[in-house]
């Protein structure tokens, strides 16, 4: 666990302030909250890691907190994840993995991913929708996988595998559920099996550290082994440098945001899985106004929203239709502090 804020509530204010990297853990309750730019987050005991549990930014919830596991963190300019690039071979014990910045800690799981290609033993028959598809979870530390179904004329006919899972010790048991509106569906059954042994198939951030203030991705070492895996961060946009003032800008202001494949990480994955990589924060976009100069070159960057970003988004200037010269930005990218609004609710 990350350290307590020092900031938390205890005069009775609704309101405190979350530094990057810091979390407040509630006590047991009902709470009206909004935390703003900090993430509310569960505990998954199975994996070992604090899983993203509600959307953040203006919106006021009544919540319960059970005091053990469910907080608020601000990982803003942390590490959260990481993708496995290279699974490695031959690894009979888990390798133990250590971030170059940053101070995070990780987990490493070897084999136990389930296969891609599942079996449908029996394909049913009157399916009005896909129904769902449920995997048990790990009987140790590990990732559950997930997947779903696609049907045709009343009968499963594909299941996709989304999440690949991690630390599986035996072939899980595969469970069919109707879809709530579905009461005409039977008969189906799927089963899948394992892969990915002796190989390094998930590496979990167990303690997102403190955050990173240089815009560089932290890099993971491996003590043992040719595994590899790229972090994936919580950025946020700290600054902007005009690098070309650009001429001819039309508009008094002009406006930027940061684009580029919603700032995921690209690197490719050596198994297939999202929960444990690209969902473990609510992408924002940022938004930045830019003053011009009566020549119509770019001057002064205000941040207005910073964003959440998993790898350095490009600048894009919009809001002004033409110009003689364009104008080119850098961001660098860190964590921002954030206001929370917590206050007990009587139920």
């Amino acid at each position: 666990m990350a350290l307590f804020s020092d900031s938390a509530p205890r005069t009775g204010s609704p309101l405190f302030t979350l530094a990057p990297g810091q979390v407040y853990l509630p006590p047991q309750g009902w709470y009206f909250v909004d935390p703003s730019q900090a993430n509310t987050q569960k505990y998954d005991a199975r994996a070992g890691i604090w899983r993203f549990a509600g959307n953040p930014g203006n919106n006021m919830d009544t919540s319960y907190f059970d005091g053990t596991s469910i907080r608020i963190a601000n990982t803003s300019g942390c590490a959260i994840a990481a993708v496995v690039t290279t699974a490695g071979t031959g690894y009979t014990t888990a390798p133990t993995v250590t971030a170059s910045a940053g101070a995070s800690s990780w987990t490493a799981l070897i084999g136990g991913a389930v296969s891609t290609t599942a079996t449908i033993l029996t394909a049913g028959s009157g399916y009005l929708y896909p129904p769902v598809l449920l995997i048990e979870q790990p009987a140790f530390q590990g990732v559950q996988a997930e997947g779903y179904t696609t049907i045709a004329n009343g009968t499963i006919s594909a299941v996709t595998i989304t999440n690949q899972g991690a630390g599986y010790t035996l072939p899980p048991v595969v469970t069919l559920l109707n879809d709530w509106r579905d009461g005409a569906g039977y008969g189906g059954q799927v089963s899948v099996g394992l892969t990915g042994s002796g190989t390094v198939t998930a590496v979990l951030c167990t303690n997102h550290g403190n955050p990173i203030t240089s815009g560089t991705v932290p890099t993971l070492s491996f003590s043992s082994g040719s595994a590899a895996a790229t972090v994936v961060m919580d950025w946020s946009v700290t600054s902007v440098s005009i690098t070309a003032a650009g001429a001819g800008y039309t508009s008094a202001a002009a406006n930027v945001t940061a684009a580029g494949a919603g700032g995921f990480v690209s690197s490719a994955p050596a198994y297939v899985g999202t929960m444990d990589t690209t969902d473990l924060v609510a992408w924002r976009e940022a938004k930045v106004g830019i003053a011009t100069s009566a020549a119509g070159g770019l001057t002064t960057a205000t941040i207005i929203d910073g964003g959440r970003y998993q790898s350095i988004p490009s600048p894009v200037i919009y809001g002004a239709q033409t110009y003689t010269t364009v104008g080119t930005l850098t961001f660098t990218m860190g964590g921002l502090s954030t206001t929370v609004f917590l206050s007990p609710a009587q139920q």
